[in-house]
């Protein structure tokens, strides 16, 4: 039996011959998903303990637009270094950024190791995610997913009370490496489970040119708030660069991004619903949880769950939506979807210049609501619209795009709070009008991805 495969004979993921890969699959996916969910409150005490609460976008930034590099180039490394050495270097290196933000003399160290993190991150979700069609056979894979689905939703719930009472009780460096066991037993599997088995032959390094730039741009983004006068730079430069990205993708014969990607046809239109609602979305993910705590003053426990709600709403009403099988009412929530972040983003600006938490909670469940209602239908309609041979690529290639949306709109919310003084408009108690011209931008970019999903159409896939 190969290393990499569980026994095809197991009965369940639990028997002997299956247990290893399971606890590896596991292990790798829950540690990203706990280290995300517990250390969220933290961020901005950390960097504000380092005099930096102004490098949060920059710190989500580069954590998401290194996720995305490692998300694309995993199978890349695979297949020239073999799954037990990507699997163990990439823990290493994970190993490592927990470490190097822990001890981080200043904010650069810090955002250095969360940038290492992602980038770790990003190529052991993948590898585990590729893994799992080769380690299991047919009549395993839902289970597989089922228990993956149990690993997210535990993390949600232990994280923010592990990450938070890590704080309170000893400080942000500890709360840094909650993660770290986790990460210990990931490594461990890989050493035991996992041999030199590469994956497909590796595409030419060339071909990750275009990827490349359009990461390049969410760099200069990201950056732009740290030069004065960048964002005058910044948004041409990073533009051209994924122009540029595209027209040299779409003259090769081996083209990296998918037919029809942020074109006018189905494809198209669902790439730009993926990619632009998380760009209105980032606004949250980089500075509710700091609004959260200045204004209410709540602790990072209860700042932990606030964030969590959204998750939560998000996988409740992903898991109703896959219990549907109609394709009119799916085509209706996807339509309707967009809306529901409007609504949500404006709840949560009206709350934080208001001090009304209750109110908050709702625009909270309101955006998880509306990203659950969206992946689903929207890849029915890709796929739909997508040609056979097409399809697997295209979807492995959706949740890097959604990733990216992330990375870029961390750019542009730094860049709005910057131009408003959000962060010592908070800090004075006078998060109005600045939270509501952040938390504003969220809902104009969600009108944007209304925009995409009004004509886009699920039809039957061939």
């Amino acid at each position: 039996m190969s290393a990499t495969i569980a026994d095809p004979a197991a009965p369940s993921l639990f028997a002997p011959g299956a247990r290893g890969a399971i606890l590896l699959i596991s292990a790798g996916i829950g540690m990203h998903a706990f280290n995300d969910l517990a250390i969220t409150a933290s961020l901005p005490l950390a960097l504000e303990g380092l005099g930096a609460l102004g490098r949060l976008p920059l710190l989500y930034a580069l954590y998401f637009i290194a996720v995305v590099a490692g998300g694309l180039t995993s199978a890349q490394l695979r297949a020239h270094v073999g799954a037990r050495a990507l699997g163990v270097g990439a823990c290493t290196a994970f190993l490592s950024g927990l470490f190097l933000m822990a001890a981080a003399p200043g904010p650069a160290a810090f955002i250095a190791g969360r940038a290492l993190q992602g980038l770790s991150d990003g190529l052991i979700v993948a590898l585990c995610y590729g893994l799992i069609p080769e380690m299991f056979r047919q009549s395993l894979l839902l289970k597989v997913f089922a228990v993956e689905s149990v690993v997210w939703a535990s993390a949600a719930v232990i994280g923010p009370a592990v990450g938070g009472l890590a704080t309170e009780l000893v400080g942000w460096r500890s709360a840094m490496l909650v993660a770290a066991p986790l990460a210990l037993l990931f490594l461990g599997c890989a050493l035991g489970v996992l041999d030199g088995s590469r994956g497909a032959p590796p595409r030419r390094l060339a071909a990750l040119m275009p990827v490349g730039l359009c990461l390049a741009g969410a760099a200069l983004f990201a950056l732009a708030g740290e030069v004065p006068g960048g964002a005058l730079l910044a948004l041409p430069a990073g533009l051209a660069l994924v122009a540029l990205a595209f027209r040299i993708d779409g003259r090769w014969a081996e083209r990296f991004f998918p037919v029809g990607a942020f074109g006018g046809g189905d494809v198209g239109r669902g790439t730009w619903l993926i990619l632009l609602m998380p760009v209105g979305h980032a606004v949250s993910q980089v500075f509710l949880a700091f609004a959260v705590h200045e204004i209410w003053g709540l602790s990072p426990v209860w700042v932990g769950f606030i964030i969590v709600v959204l998750a939560l709403s998000w996988s409740g009403t992903a898991f109703a939506i896959g219990q549907l099988g109609d394709r009119a009412t799916f085509q209706r929530l996807l339509r309707l979807a967009p809306l529901l972040q409007v609504a949500g983003a404006v709840a949560l600006g009206v709350a934080l210049a208001s001090g009304v938490l209750p109110l908050l909670i709702l625009g909270q469940v309101l955006v998880g609501m509306a990203f659950g209602m969206t992946w689903g239908p929207a890849m029915q309609a890709i796929m739909a619209a997508t040609a056979a041979a097409e399809r697997s690529r295209t979807s492995s290639f959706m949740p890097s795009i959604q990733t990216a949306g992330s990375a870029l709109g961390a750019g542009i919310a730094g860049m709005i709070a910057g131009a408003t003084h959000l962060v010592e408009r908070v800090q004075a108690g006078e998060p109005s009008p600045a939270v509501l011209w952040l938390w504003g931008c969220e809902a104009l970019i969600a009108l944007l991805a209304f925009w995409a999903a009004r004509r886009m159409v699920i039809r039957e896939e061939d």
